[in-house]
């Protein structure tokens, strides 16, 4: 479902369905704010567009109008089957900027969708370059996550085990938080996607490479990845500088110390403040 939320004042919430046409659907999502600079905002792997409810009192609605989308098989579209690839993901996002009528664009991707954003960024600057600015929140990298066989084997029982998955989360985030997390995260996990979109979406980012085409394009979109203290080694700071900070020229990069992979939920005014700051400086 599509939900525009305006500013405060005008206190007006509209209810609609997305747009799903044959075999080149749009995206559903939710428009929040009315400003000038336009944003698509995506989510990650185990988890929807929700995630950013707690981001949502902190931004910027004047200056800023954001469309929180759900990919294929979650959310809004958790009954819509997909290829499950950055590819995809890519072709889709630049559908619902033409649904939109936004000729020029910021992106925001977390974790998985980080890297479908790595990918859209390079279709884009081999085409009409409509993304002003890149924010990649705990992103995975263009190359895939270096998982080990183990981290494979419990990435892939957390699709399906509730017990795996409150692990994962709780994991995910150093073991900081409590276990109310971890269940919140697989129940709202297990309400908005399905068992064959995350599988499908597991090979994608786990498996996936472009760094070289990437590396290769020389992509100058301003880019800032924000990373988690507390996240796992494939998301810190000594693996992007071996990755991602060798490969796009106008990359750089803010780490929170008290967050882990979920920052849009775990220090939401922070990740607000650094996100507009740097689409701030692109418009």
């Amino acid at each position: 479902m599509t939900r525009i939320i305006l500013p405060a004042a005008l206190a007006l919430s509209i209810h609609l369905q997305p747009a799903v046409a044959g075999d080149n659907p749009i995206l559903g999502h939710d428009l929040y704010g009315s400003g000038p600079e336009k944003v698509i905002v995506f989510h990650d792997w185990m988890g929807d567009s929700a995630n950013y409810d707690s981001v949502r009192p902190w931004l910027d609605t004047d200056t800023f109008t954001f469309a929180f989308a759900d990919v294929r098989g979650y959310g809004a579209l958790k009954a819509l089957n997909g290829n499950y690839n950055t590819d995809e993901i890519a072709a889709d996002t630049m559908r619902l900027a033409d649904h939109l009528g936004w000729k020029r664009f910021h992106l925001v991707g977390h974790s998985m969708n980080g890297m479908a954003g790595f990918k859209t960024l390079l279709h884009d600057w081999q085409d009409k370059r409509r993304i002003k600015s890149y924010v990649a929140i705990t992103p995975v990298t263009p190359n895939g996550y270096p998982a080990s066989d183990e981290d494979r084997a419990f990435l892939t029982a957390a699709i399906t085990d509730d017990a795996t998955a409150r692990n994962a989360f709780v994991g995910l985030t150093g073991g900081k938080l409590n276990g109310a997390w971890g269940r919140l995260k697989t129940n709202r996990n297990r309400t908005t996607s399905r068992p064959d979109a995350l599988r499908g979406y597991f090979d994608m980012w786990i498996d996936e490479d472009f760094a070289t085409a990437l590396k290769a394009a020389g992509v100058g979109t301003p880019t800032l990845v924000i990373g988690g203290r507390n996240d796992l080694p494939g998301f810190q700071e000594s693996y992007y500088a071996e990755t991602v900070a060798r490969w796009l020229p106008a990359i750089r990069f803010a780490y929170i110390d008290n967050a882990g992979h979920y920052p849009m939920q775990e220090t939401p005014v922070l990740l607000a403040t650094l996100v507009e700051t740097h689409l701030g400086q692109h418009k």
